[in-house]
């Protein structure tokens, strides 16, 4: 999965930059009840994150493993769908979405479709073995598997800075 572990690490770094920059920085959705249902499916990201960011670049996810990791990609995909479709709402008091995480969110979509087919396309046959789950990290060099661990780390705290900013808001309400 060495293609996927480079595609992974370019959402990582394009994520972050979206998280910082946008959802932190020029937006603060953190601090904006409107933003709770955005804030909701990107709860649910941060985990999502974590478990790919691991497991791609260092296991041999085999049968039922692999089918497994197709569902999380399903999943991920739901949660996206479902963060484009209310970020309008969420963003209108805060003067919309940019143009910039317009443009970040278009650059993230292509690179999940890369991700995906060549998942799909060069890992198929995984489906076919028997369900076994490995550590086998891919040839890629350690500090590419060391990125992908903290920013899975960091993804997940910054889901659960999300889901606790929806609880706080929540409350508010």
């Amino acid at each position: 999965m060495l293609i996927a572990t480079y595609l992974l690490l370019a959402m990582a770094v394009l994520g972050g930059t979206d998280i910082l920059l946008f959802h932190t920085l020029s937006q603060g959705i953190r601090r904006h009840a409107a933003s709770r249902i955005e804030l909701a499916a990107h709860a649910l990201r941060g985990p999502t994150y974590l478990a790919l960011f691991l497991a791609v670049p260092n296991l041999a996810l085999d049968g039922a493993w692999f089918v497994a990791l197709l569902a999380l990609l399903v999943f991920d995909l739901a949660i996206s769908l479902w963060d484009f479709a209310v970020e309008r709402s969420s963003r209108a008091a805060l003067g919309g979405l940019t143009s910039g995480e317009y443009l970040l969110h278009i650059l993230l979509a292509i690179l999940y479709g890369a991700l995906v087919t060549s998942v799909v396309l060069l890992e198929r046959h995984r489906l076919d073995a028997p369900t076994r789950l490995a550590y086998e990290p891919v040839d890629a060099p350690a500090v590419v598997r060391a990125l992908l661990a903290v920013s899975g780390v960091l993804a997940f705290g910054s889901g659960l800075l999300d889901a606790l900013a929806l609880r706080r808001l929540s409350k508010r309400a």
